[in-house]
């Protein structure tokens, strides 16, 4: 029988297959079990032993919730060269809990975890996999939730498969790295990618809120997959990481799923190619000269238009075949992010500006790491927030936030954004006074 490569635990029944330890079921979630009314501090699910087709590479996927005080951590071992590796933890996760990714490794070196890749260089792959998620909360108030796991494996033998031609095209919103938080460079990719497959469906995120939710201090980086599809997650959408051939796509955008792909490609001023992810759009079909192409946004376009069509002989050439996938937002389901806070602002004088909640300032904290920008009014009905222009933002000594030189002096309706290491985002909107003597003074 022919063993999947992309498997999805999640609902009731799946979950009961596997090991309870102080955990149970909720409304088809994993959550800390409990006594008395409390949750317990402490508790573990752990899947039945999963055959895989032998492979190469292993990614990891979680959905779930962890309010304040709590967090997750998950973990998998692998079967190879006849034996069971040590449990491998791709970090303790919560959006506001500072993530980092583990690196780790078999004695023998043969099996290791980077990052959000588990890599199997045994002689004939691994062939079996099991996942373990621990749960753990500080306030006996509340619990953890999951919603789902997933495993994708790169199969040794992998047979891709075309499938049938189809001629779709979905509407993503184009995001480039300009204008963007320069922070991360072009690893910002991930989330523009992610943000561009949430804001199709009017999600209305920002590139920033994904980038920060998904921040791996391990690498001070925010391109881990298994962290950015958590993050989706956050906001209500399944999501998951997947390794895929043609035939699988085609069938992911069939059914209007969100995708994005993982190519190989040689940027601007590099001699060796990278790995870029870039949002797929559909597949199209030119009759006139017998041709099928693939519809692409890449985030890393240096100029020229973010959409770009590429044969299909081409893209299954830079194709790495790592694919995020995302389903629409089920309604009424519970988030986490984005979460927004809505400010004022206060001049302080001397080009000074603090953020203000119920009449008292609000100071940037010191440990302050994320990003602030503000936008002004164009006129322009922008599709989604993100396509705005942003100016960057300067957080003062005292917590303040200084205004680009010569802003103020423009004037007009202007809004300003500040997303700090955890995703969380306060939102402020002030109308500057015009210039006398310019269009919109009094």
């Amino acid at each position: 029988m022919e063993q999947k490569n992309n498997l999805i635990l999640q609902g009731t029944e799946t979950f009961s297959r596997g090991a309870l330890d102080n955990v149970a079921l909720e409304n088809g979630c994993l959550v800390l079990d409990s006594s008395a009314g409390r949750y317990l501090p402490y508790g573990s699910y752990t899947s039945p032993e999963l055959a895989m087709p032998a492979f190469c590479n292993l990614n990891v996927s979680w959905n779930a919730l962890a309010p304040d005080n709590t967090m997750l951590e998950v973990r998998c071992r692998v079967y190879a060269g006849g034996d069971w590796t040590n449990w491998m933890s791709f970090g303790k996760w919560a959006p506001d809990y500072p993530r980092r990714s583990v690196h780790t490794q078999t004695e023998d070196g043969l099996v290791f975890l980077l990052g959000d890749t588990v890599t199997v260089a045994a002689p004939g792959g691994g062939v079996g996999i099991q996942l373990q998620v621990n749960l753990s909360s500080n306030d006996a108030k509340v619990t953890p939730a999951v919603r789902l796991l997933a495993a994708a494996v790169r199969p040794l033998a992998w047979e891709r498969q075309d499938g049938a031609v189809i001629n779709r095209r979905l509407y993503l919103p184009e995001y480039r790295l300009d204008g963007h938080d320069p922070s991360f460079g072009r690893e910002m990719d991930l989330s523009l990618v992610v943000a561009s497959l949430m804001n199709r469906w009017g999600e209305d995120i920002l590139p920033e809120e994904v980038a920060y939710t998904m921040f791996d201090g391990a690498t001070n980086g925010v391109h881990n997959a298994a962290y950015a599809v958590a993050a989706a997650a956050c906001c209500g959408y399944p999501a998951w990481q997947g390794w895929l051939d043609l035939k699988e796509l085609r069938a992911q955008i069939h059914d209007g799923c969100s995708v994005g792909v993982e190519i190989e490609t040689r940027l601007a001023g590099q001699k060796e190619p990278v790995r870029v992810w870039m949002a797929l759009r559909g597949f199209g079909h030119d009759e006139d000269i017998l041709a099928n192409y693939v519809l692409l946004n890449d985030p890393t376009a240096a100029e020229g238009p973010v959409a770009r069509t590429m044969p299909v002989a081409d893209f299954q050439r830079f194709f790495t075949g790592r694919a995020i996938i995302l389903r629409p937002k089920p309604r009424g389901i519970p988030t986490t992010r984005p979460l927004r806070i809505r400010c004022g602002l206060e001049d302080a004088g001397e080009g000074e500006w603090f953020f203000t909640r119920k009449g008292a300032r609000d100071p940037l904290p010191e440990d302050f790491g994320g990003w602030i920008a503000c936008t002004l009014y164009d006129g322009v009905a922008h599709a989604t927030t993100a396509h705005k222009t942003f100016r960057r933002m300067e957080r003062t000594a005292a917590g303040g936030i200084r205004f680009p030189a010569g802003m103020v002096q423009t004037g007009g309706r202007c809004c300003v954004y500040a997303v700090d290491q955890t995703g969380r985002m306060r939102v402020a909107e002030i109308l500057l006074p015009h210039p006398a003597g310019t269009a919109g003074a009094e």
